[in-house]
């Protein structure tokens, strides 16, 4: 089986992705370009990443036909609350 995790590199997203990948799923995870790898440098080499404008449609029907999943977590989002102050807009097409 093969799983989709939007948003991987977040605390739900690097989570999940321990619980596939301890249940035997194989593991795709979109990340932005400037993504805080953090949670997910201890399972970094047992995932496969791939770098994701969630924004673009194009990019998105990519990573899908690229990745082939049997199931996807769509967990992307921008989170932190000062820029969801500061820009607004970008919060709302994360």
């Amino acid at each position: 089986m093969r799983a989709l995790i939007t948003g991987i590199s977040g605390f739900v997203g690097s989570h999940l992705a321990e619980h596939l990948i301890e249940n035997g799923v194989e593991v795709f995870g979109s990340i932005r370009w400037r993504s805080r790898l953090d949670n997910i440098v201890h399972i970094k080499d047992r995932i496969k990443l791939i770098e994701t404008d969630m924004r673009d449609s194009h990019s998105v029907v990519g990573l899908i036909k690229d990745t082939e999943p049997d199931l996807i977590f769509h967990l992307a989002a921008q989170s932190f609350v000062p820029t969801s102050w500061n820009a607004p807009q970008d919060t709302i097409y994360t």
